[in-house]
């Protein structure tokens, strides 16, 4: 098997969005690169001297994030709830 041979800025723009997202198998299917080749460049970004001047931090915006996903789920939930709504797939 050949194996991929990816730039230095990939990786690091890949690190960066993995830890903006709640989800890292999903960013790496987008990515099309391995889950466990994310987390070697994650481990391997953390322990870099170079990415240590520039650390890696969380949105500051993650408060909304969350207030948006309770939001979504208390939809779906009345959506769900709802005897108005159920579809029959016969």
């Amino acid at each position: 098997m050949k194996r991929g041979v990816y730039s230095q800025a990939l990786k690091d723009e890949a690190v960066r969005l993995s830890y903006q997202r709640d989800n890292v198998k999903e960013l790496a299917d987008e990515l099309g690169i391995q889950v466990q080749r994310l987390y070697k460049w994650r481990k391997t970004a953390k322990n870099s001297v170079a990415l240590k001047t520039k650390p890696i931090t969380e949105p500051q915006d993650n408060s909304e994030v969350k207030k948006l996903k309770k939001a979504l789920k208390e939809k779906e939930l009345k959506l769900e709830s709802s005897p108005n709504l159920s579809i029959c797939l016969y």
